[in-house]
């Protein structure tokens, strides 16, 4: 491998909330506190003062990016929306500030009407994709209400996408971490074998590049980095998304510089610190809600799934188990799937054209599908988040436990189950570095967006927030979206009108639980 661098109160009704949405039909009833863009209600007190954000005093030297990164993902620029690049070193140990450096990238994401002296609001992704991807999904319509008074910093968590990249296993053991050690063989057993013989392979081979730091790509290593950032801008606080598992970074932020965050967005949340094997069963549930979901949606258009969408699932996922579909096992087919609704276009049109690559490989045409499964291997499946995830990953149970888990889980989450637990191998041998601290008190109180359809992490596993919500005391304003596709921010602009609102100097007025349209 070479790393390539420079020099190198949620209270109970959160909970309740995620509970009846993962049961939910298509398409949220319009009760009196869903968003339509009027706020307040009845009963607001005086509006209290929040801190203000400042705009960086010394900002990193940018450079249009756009046609680059559209190439480097093979998708369309965003229209409407200017893409700007930039790099900052950071220590690889934040213990050790004058060592070794590496390169974090950095995407600013902005309109013609942006201020340019507003407040940029700091947004990471975490392991689950390259925040410079989301970047290209940004929908100017949507996300415009808050473009038009802030711009959107996207940081590339350390070793993966515009940062600098991690490249230690082999060909093989890189496709075989992929597939889950598939082999055209449902046996769940046998997988576990092939996949821990390659992960811990790949293991000795990551742990001899990268020593002493093969733990140094943890969720408080990224914090680090934004810590950077900050200090770099010269500013006293930074407001911040964390989108899916990026949420963790933004929380380990927050335990470590609690006085730095001077604004919070959790968006389609995963919790801090959560123990391996429930957060992937939580995660098998979410996922195959939201995978019905899109079935259902897309056979009410009359696409091409007919009329038993989730029967046409299953037999795609079953022939990549069995080795059906060439090139194809069933855990890069879901990836091909769950990408191309948490990125690409989910209107009628997008599901039709998602579900005539599916009912061709139905038909034993996998062409469409293969071609969706290598894009998202490029913005899943990296050696850097490999490496960051196992870092991360508390409490992992023994191989001889996972094909009992595939099993149990199978009941609920017949699509999903066995890739679930067999991704539980994939740190087998690995490092694992300190957890983050817990956040312990919130001086703002944070915004959460719900994405009740998120194809990444689905939405059961926000229920891992609560615990730590109530032991800090937050009190945060939840807003749930209906719609599929992964990040509430980039694609509500319901939502982004509210998170517009929650950067201003006053608290948000209004309901503590929202809801916005599909």
């Amino acid at each position: 491998m070479s790393l390539r661098v420079p020099r190198f109160r949620l209270l109970a009704t959160l909970a309740t909330a995620a509970v009846l949405a993962t049961a939910c039909t298509p398409g949220p009833e319009a009760g009196p506190d869903i968003v339509r863009g009027d706020h307040g209600g009845a009963g607001a007190t005086a509006p209290d003062k929040l801190p203000s954000l400042p705009a960086p005093k010394r900002d990193l030297n940018y450079s249009n990016c756009a046609g680059r990164l559209a190439e480097t993902y093979g998708v369309a620029q965003p229209d409407g929306i200017r893409l700007e690049c930039a790099t900052f070193d950071s220590p690889i140990d934040p213990a050790k500030p004058d060592g070794s450096t590496l390169s974090v990238g950095v995407v600013r994401a902005s309109k013609a009407e942006t201020p340019k002296d507003a407040a940029p609001l700091v947004l990471t992704t975490g392991t689950d994709l390259p925040s410079s991807r989301l970047a290209l999904t940004l929908n100017s319509s949507a996300i415009g209400p808050l473009l038009d008074r802030h711009p959107l910093v996207l940081v590339d968590r350390r070793g993966i996408g515009e940062s600098a990249e991690i490249d230690c296993l082999t060909r093989s053991q890189r496709s075989i971490i992929a597939d889950d050690g598939a082999a055209g063989t449902r046996d769940v057993e046998a997988r576990v074998t092939a996949l821990a013989t390659a992960t811990r392979a790949g293991a000795d081979l990551c742990n001899d590049t990268l020593s002493p730091n093969q733990l140094d790509f943890a969720d408080a290593d990224a914090a680090a980095d934004l810590e950077q950032l900050r200090t770099r801008w010269q500013v006293d606080r930074i407001g911040l998304v964390g989108v899916g598992s990026g949420a963790t970074v933004a929380l380990a932020y927050q335990g470590a510089h609690p006085s730095r965050v001077g604004r919070l967005i959790l968006d389609s949340p995963v919790g801090l610190n959560v123990a391996a094997t429930p957060a992937a069963a939580a995660r098998a549930a979410g996922v195959q809600n939201s995978l019905a979901t899109f079935a259902t949606r897309c056979s009410n258009t009359g696409c091409s799934l007919g009329a038993d969408g989730l029967g046409m699932l299953n037999r795609v996922v079953g022939a990549g188990a069995s080795g059906g579909l060439p090139g194809l096992s069933d855990t890069s087919v879901l990836a091909a799937i769950t990408t191309a609704l948490a990125l690409g276009d989910t209107s009628p049109d997008g599901l039709g054209r998602l579900a005539d690559a599916i009912s061709a490989a139905d038909r034993g045409d996998s062409g469409k599908l293969a071609a969706l499964a290598t894009a998202a291997d490029g913005v899943r499946d990296s050696d850097g988040q490999l490496l960051a995830r196992c870092n991360d990953l508390v409490g992992r149970p023994g191989l001889a436990e996972i094909p009992g888990l595939a099993t149990s889980w199978g009941r609920d989450a017949p699509l999903t189950a066995n890739s679930a637990a067999l991704g539980l191998a994939r740190c087998d041998g690995w490092g694992v570095a300190d957890p983050a601290k817990a956040p312990e008190t919130f001086a703002v109180s944070p915004l959460i967006l719900l994405g009740q359809n998120d194809p990444i992490n689905g939405l059961k596993i926000t229920e891992s927030l609560t615990p730590l919500m109530v032991t800090a005391g937050a009190s945060p304003t939840t807003v749930s979206w209906d719609g599929l596709g992964y990040s509430v921010l980039s694609r509500s602009e319901c939502a982004a009108d509210v998170v517009a609102e929650y950067l201003g100097d006053v608290k948000l007025s209004g309901p503590a639980e929202r809801a916005c349209p599909a």
